[in-house]
C-alpha cells in the first residue's frame, strides 16, 4: 500500500463522489477508480458500497478512514517540520467558526501570531454549528471556534472564554426601555422567542424555564446571527444568542435592536475550540492552537 493510494481514497472518501474527488486531487477520474479499485483488490476487501448515483463507504472503509487521515496527517506534518526547519512557520490553516465574538478573537489571535510568523496564511469559513461540526468531522478545517457543543462523537473541546447569552430586542418592546443592561429570563417569558437551530439550544433555553409553569413561546429558530438580528429588527420576536453581540451590532447599529444580557439566573456560554479527534493536525496548525491556549482568558 502506497502512500498515493492512501491519499486517493481519503479524498474520495471525504467527497463521497469520485469526479469531485478527482478534481480536488487534480487527476481524471478513471484514473482515480483504477487507484481506489487497486487498493481494494490488495487489501482483498471492498471498500465503498456502489450503485447508480450512490456511493458509501463500507465498515472497512470507514475503520481505513480513520487510520488514513492519521497516517496522512502524519506524514504532512513530517514534510512540514522538515521544510519549516529551513525555512520558517509557514502553511495555511483552515478555521471554522461562528459569527460574533469568535471573529474579533480569531482577528486579534491571527495579528499577534503572525508578528511571529509572518509567512503563514490562513482561510476562515463561517456557518452554522451543523455546518461547522461536518466541517470538522469531514477534515475540510482545520479547528473551529464555536459555542458549547454537546455532540462529543470523534470531537475534542478546548474552552476558550465564557461569556452571557444575550437578547435582541427591537426597540419598541417594553423591555428595550428599561434601564438596566440586563433582562431576566422571567421578563422573556411574555413575548415570542428566537432561538438557535439546535436542538440542545432549545433543550436549554427550556431548562432555564423548568421550575416555571410557564414555558416559552418558541416562534423562530435561526442558524446565524445576521438571521437573528434581522428577525429581531423586523419586531418578530426577541433573538436568544450564545455570547456578546455588540461588537456586532455597533458595525450595524441604525437603532431599531437593542441588545441586552440575560440573567436571573445568569445562563452562560462556552465558546470552545473544537478538533477531529482522529486527525493530525499540520505543525503549522498545533503552533497556532498551542498559541491560542496561551492567551485565552479561561485558559485550563
Amino acid at each position: 500500500m502506497e502512500l498515493r493510494h492512501l491519499r486517493y481514497f481519503y479524498e474520495t472518501a471525504n467527497e463521497m463522489n469520485f469526479t469531485r474527488a478527482a478534481e480536488k486531487l487534480n487527476i481524471a477520474q478513471p484514473p482515480l477508480s483504477k487507484q481506489i479499485k487497486d487498493l481494494e483488490t490488495e487489501l482483498g476487501v471492498s471498500l465503498f458500497v456502489r450503485r447508480p448515483h450512490f456511493l458509501a463507504l463500507t465498515p472497512e472503509g470507514e475503520v481505513l478512514k480513520q487510520y488514513a487521515a492519521q497516517i496522512l496527517g502524519l506524514a504532512d506534518k513530517a514534510s512540514e517540520t522538515v521544510q519549516q526547519m529551513g525555512h520558517g512557520l509557514n502553511g495555511t490553516i483552515e478555521i471554522a467558526c461562528i459569527e460574533g465574538n469568535s471573529l474579533q478573537y480569531i482577528a486579534n489571535w491571527i495579528t499577534e501570531f503572525s508578528k511571529i510568523h509572518p509567512a503563514v496564511q490562513y482561510n476562515i469559513w463561517t456557518g452554522g454549528a451543523d455546518d461547522i461540526i461536518n466541517r470538522i468531522r469531514s477534515g475540510l478545517s482545520d479547528f473551529a471556534v464555536i459555542a458549547d457543543v454537546r455532540d462529543s462523537e470523534g470531537l475534542e473541546h478546548y474552552r476558550l472564554y465564557t461569556e452571557n447569552w444575550t437578547a435582541l430586542i427591537h426597540k419598541d418592546n417594553p423591555l428595550a426601555s428599561v434601564q438596566s443592561e440586563t433582562v431576566s429570563t422571567k421578563d422573556l417569558l411574555p413575548y415570542d422567542l428566537i432561538i438557535p437551530t439546535r436542538a440542545d439550544r432549545l433543550e436549554e433555553v427550556n431548562n432555564w424555564y423548568k421550575d416555571s409553569e410557564e414555558k416559552p413561546k418558541i416562534r423562530c429558530r435561526y442558524s446565524n446571527f445576521l438571521t437573528a438580528y434581522e428577525l429581531s429588527r423586523c419586531s418578530i420576536g426577541i433573538s436568544i444568542l450564545p455570547g456578546e453581540s455588540r461588537e456586532l451590532l455597533e458595525g450595524r447599529d441604525d437603532g431599531m435592536v437593542v441588545s441586552k444580557h440575560i440573567s436571573n439566573p445568569t445562563p452562560k456560554a462556552y465558546i470552545e475550540m473544537l478538533f477531529n479527534k482522529y486527525r493530525m493536525l499540520p505543525n503549522v496548525v498545533y503552533e497556532f492552537i498551542t498559541f491560542i491556549r496561551k492567551n485565552s482568558r479561561d485558559h485550563m
